[in-house]
C-alpha cells in the first residue's frame, strides 16, 4: 500500500502510540461467537485475514455484562475467563502489524430477553425501546447504575490484560453509555443530599 496521500501516512496519537497508518476498519458485528460469548476458532481467522494492510481494527462489541447480551453469537468481556480467547483475536491481529482495539457495550433495554434466558433487560428508566415487541425495562437504581459503570471497567482492564491496544464505548443506538450515566447520577445524588463521585473514582 504505497501513496503520497495523508491517509496512508502513519500517526503518533497523544500517548505515544503510533499508527501504521490512518485507516479503521469499523467493529462489524459478525454474530460468530458462541452461545456464551466466547470466541470461536473461526472469528480469530476471521480477524487475522483482515489484518496488515489497515492501521487498526476494532473488533466487534463485547458486552460487558451478561445482562447486555444484545445479539446471538455476540463476543463477551463480562468475566475474566473470557480474556484467553480475545487474547488470541488480539495476537492474530497485531501479528500482521495492525493494532488491536476492543468496542465494549451493555445492551441496556434493547436486549431481547430471549437472549438472556428470559430475565428482564435493565435500563436507565422503566421505558421500553422504541420498537415493536421491545420488553419493558427494569430501572436501574444508583446503586445498580455505579455497578454497571465499574463493569465498563472491568472490561477495560480486561481488554488491556488479553493485549488490546485500546477500547472503544458503543454508546449508540440508545445504548446506555457510562459517561452519560454517570453525568445523570451526579444532579440526583445532589438531589438526595449525597455527595457525587470524584471524577477519577468512575475515569477507567
Amino acid at each position: 500500500m504505497k501513496s503520497d496521500h495523508r491517509v496512508f501516512s502513519s500517526f503518533t496519537l497523544p500517548n505515544g502510540t503510533e499508527l501504521k497508518n490512518r485507516l479503521f476498519m469499523a467493529p462489524m458485528t459478525t454474530c460468530a461467537g458462541y452461545y456464551d460469548g466466547s470466541v470461536s476458532s473461526e472469528l480469530v481467522e476471521y480477524y487475522r485475514a483482515r489484518a496488515g494492510s489497515i492501521g487498526t481494527i476494532i473488533v466487534e462489541c463485547c458486552f460487558v455484562d451478561d445482562l447486555g447480551l444484545a445479539f446471538p453469537g455476540a463476543l463477551g468481556i463480562d468475566s475474566d475467563e473470557k480474556i484467553a480467547g480475545l487474547a488470541k483475536i488480539a495476537d492474530a491481529i497485531k501479528s500482521k502489524g495492525s493494532k488491536a482495539l476492543l468496542q465494549i457495550y451493555h445492551g441496556g433495554r434493547m436486549v431481547d430477553p430471549k437472549l438472556i434466558g428470559g430475565r428482564t433487560p435493565v435500563g436507565p428508566s422503566a421505558v421500553a425501546a422504541p420498537r415493536d415487541g421491545a420488553a419493558t425495562p427494569v430501572a436501574l437504581t444508583t446503586e445498580e447504575v455505579e455497578g454497571m459503570v465499574g463493569k465498563f471497567g472491568d472490561a477495560v482492564r480486561r481488554a488491556i490484560q488479553a493485549g488490546f491496544d485500546g477500547v472503544e464505548i458503543h454508546g449508540a443506538n440508545t445504548l446506555p453509555d457510562p459517561a452519560v450515566l454517570l453525568a445523570e447520577l451526579k444532579p440526583a445524588r445532589r438531589r438526595m443530599g449525597r455527595q457525587p463521585r470524584q471524577p477519577c473514582e468512575s475515569s477507567h
